[in-house]
């Protein structure tokens, strides 16, 4: 059984999306454990530096309107996963965000 975690920002605008991605995934760029699995993921140590790559960033998070997200969700499954963990991405305590999220992808 296939299980995928999957950050998810309902979040149209380009730079915020990758603002908010970077300094969500600030916290697993310094865990060697999580740079050698993205490593051998083809991810380079230059998609890894400076708080990750434009490419590195896309390929962690699911951001844009919601039915985009819906899509991106969907397509994990798709490919064979079973389970997919979402894990929303918003402001430092913006329980609210979060809440409007999780409804807005509810039907997923």
């Amino acid at each position: 059984m296939l299980a995928v975690e999957q950050k998810v920002m309902i979040e149209t605008n380009l730079a915020r999306a990758r603002a908010l991605g970077r300094k969500e995934l600030a916290r697993y760029m310094v865990q060697p454990s999580y740079r050698n699995n993205w490593l051998r993921e083809r991810f380079t140590e230059e998609d890894l530096a400076n708080g990750g790559s434009d490419r590195f960033i896309d390929a962690m998070c699911l951001w844009g309107d919601a039915d985009t997200v819906k899509r991106g969700l969907c397509a994990h499954f798709t490919a064979g996963a079973a389970h997919v963990c979402v894990r929303p991405v918003q402001d430092d305590n913006d329980f609210a965000a979060q809440d409007r999220m999780l409804k807005a992808l509810a039907d997923t």
